[in-house]
């Protein structure tokens, strides 16, 4: 029993997004409150892994340098350091109270994954109903960060989470998975009823970033099974699967459209130009700012925005980024929501994505680390079939999540983020030893004929 809850509790952070304790002087959601419960044990259980000062000692160092030359300041750094010190810590502790299992582990994510994607169909269901109290959480529980979202089939399902995008996260790698099994007939993972029900939910979140974790799933099967060979199939299948949401998801269309009209055509780079200088701005001239909402989608223009803050904070601090917390002292110098009526100034505290937040905050440093821990740490399929099927499914479904946290979640630790990271690095080291193992043991089978007849 004491294990169930355990798991729960190390679990909870990674599919329950609905609640928050307070937001200031930083956000406190309640999935914080396992790790406060859990990391004293898990300190006074298991020794302290020193890898995590490869981390650690490198953002406190670049931190002290951005905070004495003015590019930082103590609060923002040690908010923001220590938030990432404990996570970091914390899931170590959570991959050695597994024994370093990913397997293991992975499968109780599939398990949670299930569970979420199960829901989520039932609150469809019940929206469609007229079954309140089956889709709307919060006359349930005092829910003060989840929402119902309006769209797709009536809601776009967000399930035990606080928004569909963070459905798109935390269940990337669960479609990988399913896709997977469904398509090859292995269940090994999960049954046929389960993946279906997993993809159901996915699609039904109407989610940008479900839709992008869809093309990123089929481009690394591709890429594993031998991309060349599939390329034929794989690019009209994404090229008619692309026109297929584009045409009829209106949430997914505008947000391409937007995407398309700030970074391609540079809608906004005349206005720009036309603002330097500019003190008093006219009433028709704010209208005319104002009525740019219906050009361009809001999130677009978050995004764009925060990329343009980040893009200036980089070119001001190249190497070492201005410091973790940082990105909120430059979103003030920077941020463009006046051009639009200052509207949609959000996100300048994360940067609506971890990648532009990273090079915003650590610049080259944070950048090189993150493409060296994908690459190197990556697991690819044995297309000759010599080696077991786990580690391949494993680095590749959670390199989806990661991939999707670095576009879209600017909070370095939510969703449990490190835990997904950490999996990754421990799934590749567990797949090097499997490797030797299995080396050691073909040259025990040959050496034993020649000894045999040595003897």
């Amino acid at each position: 029993m004491i294990k169930v809850v355990v798991d729960f509790f190390i679990y909870l952070n990674l599919f329950f997004t609905g609640y928050t304790f307070f937001k200031q002087p930083f956000e406190f959601n309640i999935s914080y409150i396992p790790i406060l419960l859990l990391l004293p044990i898990f300190i006074a259980r298991y020794k302290f892994n020193p890898k995590t000062l490869y981390i650690i000692i490198p953002l406190l160092l670049a931190g002290i340098i951005n905070i004495l030359i003015g590019n930082d300041n103590l609060g923002s750094f040690f908010k923001i350091f220590l938030n990432i010190s404990i996570n970091l810590i914390f899931y170590e502790y959570v991959m050695q109270h597994y024994e370093y299992n990913v397997k293991y582990m992975f499968k109780l994510y599939l398990k949670g994954c299930f569970i979420v994607a199960c829901y989520g169909i039932i609150q469809l269901i019940s929206f469609h109903l007229g079954f309140k109290y089956g889709w709307n959480l919060r006359l349930i529980m005092p829910l003060n960060k989840w929402a119902v979202v309006v769209g797709g089939l009536g809601i776009r399902v967000n399930s035990f989470l606080s928004e569909p995008a963070y459905v798109a996260s935390a269940l990337g790698p669960c479609f990988l998975v399913s896709i997977y099994a469904l398509l090859t007939r292995q269940f090994f993972f999960l049954t046929a009823r389960a993946a279906w029900i997993n993809i159901i939910c996915y699609v039904i979140t109407f989610s940008s970033l479900a839709f992008a974790g869809i093309f990123i799933a089929m481009l690394l099967l591709a890429l594993n099974f031998g991309l060349l060979r599939y390329l034929a199939l794989i690019v009209p299948v994404v090229i008619i699967l692309y026109a297929i949401i584009y045409n009829n998801s209106v949430e997914f269309r505008d947000r391409i459209n937007g995407l398309d009209k700030l970074f391609v055509q540079g809608v906004l780079d005349e206005r720009q130009k036309k603002d330097e200088g500019v003190t008093v701005i006219s009433k028709r001239e704010m209208i005319s700012r104002r009525s740019f909402v219906k050009e361009v989608h809001g999130s677009s223009f978050i995004l764009y925005n925060n990329y343009y803050v980040a893009k200036q904070n980089f070119l001001r601090n190249p190497l070492l980024g201005a410091g973790l917390g940082s990105h909120e002292i430059a979103f003030e110098k920077y941020d463009l929501s006046g051009l639009i009526g200052d509207i949609y100034n959000f996100n300048g505290k994360d940067a609506n994505s971890m990648f532009l937040r990273t090079l915003s905050e650590i610049g080259l440093m944070g950048v090189g680390f993150i493409l060296l821990f994908i690459f190197k740490f990556y697991v690819s399929h044995d297309i000759l079939g010599n080696e077991e099927n786990r580690f391949w499914i494993i680095s590749n479904a959670l390199l989806i999540v990661i991939l999707i946290q670095l576009f879209r979640q600017g909070n370095y630790t939510f969703n449990g983020f490190f835990m997904y990271a950490w999996m990754y690095y421990y799934n590749y080291i567990n797949y090097e030893d499997y490797k030797q193992r299995k080396e050691k043991e073909i040259q025990e089978q040959i050496s034993q004929p020649a000894n045999e007849a040595l003897t």
